[in-house]
């Protein structure tokens, strides 16, 4: 059987962009999982169904690739299919079209199943994933880590976690992490710099009222892109480290 292919339109809101009028990095990641979530409700394995299990997604990891973003008003198009899965963990892909069919970011993810109660990762479930007629792969997908915070270099911004920045999982949602990796940035690199790459990976979760530390330390690569290394702390716990890739805004991606 062929993988499930799944895909929605979406309208971009005003209120989903920046500055620039593009569709900010955290609201594009949540219109994605917003996609891949609309695909495993009509497939009747939702939310709903595994919070009856006792069970919840969890995201480990994307890696995001941008030829442009789209910006407000456009009508984009999102697919999605789940790649294959492991004994522990799930692949999925998604494509985002502009609204003239040029495709303009491919995004990579992996997936793992939490027990609510005991807050740890299960084996994935076959009654859960087959509907999506992904393959079993015991090959493990591995994903490059994110580049490192230099450790003497680093600049820093505080937080404390919100009511609101928690989802239904408990936890902070993972989109939040992006908007305290970008609010290390400042105002006038953010206004004339675009992200082409982006890899996160989630490592601890982080709760309501937690003391948060968001760090990055910016170089220059060899092919003179500018990468931006992040790091989301709590205390001497490392939550989530980032590596976003930027250039100058007029410049092409080669990606």
């Amino acid at each position: 059987m062929k993988n499930q292919i799944f895909e929605r339109e979406h309208q971009i809101n005003y209120y989903e962009c920046d500055a620039n009028k593009q569709l900010t990095i955290s609201m594009l990641v949540n219109v994605m999982m917003q996609v891949s979530g609309e695909q495993s409700h009509e497939l009747g394995v939702g939310d709903e169904e595994l919070a009856k299990k006792g069970l919840a997604w969890i995201v480990l990891q994307y890696a995001v690739d941008i030829k442009h973003i789209p910006t407000a008003h456009q009508k984009i198009k999102i697919t999605t299919q789940a790649l294959s899965y492991n004994k522990l963990f799930c692949y999925r892909e998604f494509h985002v079209y502009d609204e003239t069919g040029t495709l303009c970011v491919t995004a990579k993810s992996t997936f793992a199943l939490l027990n609510f109660e005991k807050r740890k990762m299960v084996r994935i479930q076959e009654e859960t994933v087959a509907p999506f007629q992904a393959p079993f792969s015991k090959k493990l997908v591995r994903t490059p880590k994110p580049e490192k915070v230099v450790e003497e270099q680093f600049t820093e911004n505080e937080y404390r976690v919100r009511y609101l920045d928690i989802d239904t999982n408990l936890h902070v949602n993972n989109s939040k992490y992006l908007d305290w990796a970008i609010d290390t940035l400042d105002y006038d690199f953010l206004t004339t710099h675009k992200l082409t790459h982006l890899n996160i990976k989630f490592e601890k979760e982080v709760y309501y009222g937690n003391q948060i530390n968001s760090q990055m330390s910016l170089f220059e690569n060899e092919e003179g892109e500018i990468i931006s290394a992040h790091r989301i702390m709590t205390g001497d716990v490392v939550n989530s480290e980032a590596s976003m890739t930027w250039k100058k805004n007029g410049e092409e991606s080669n990606r």
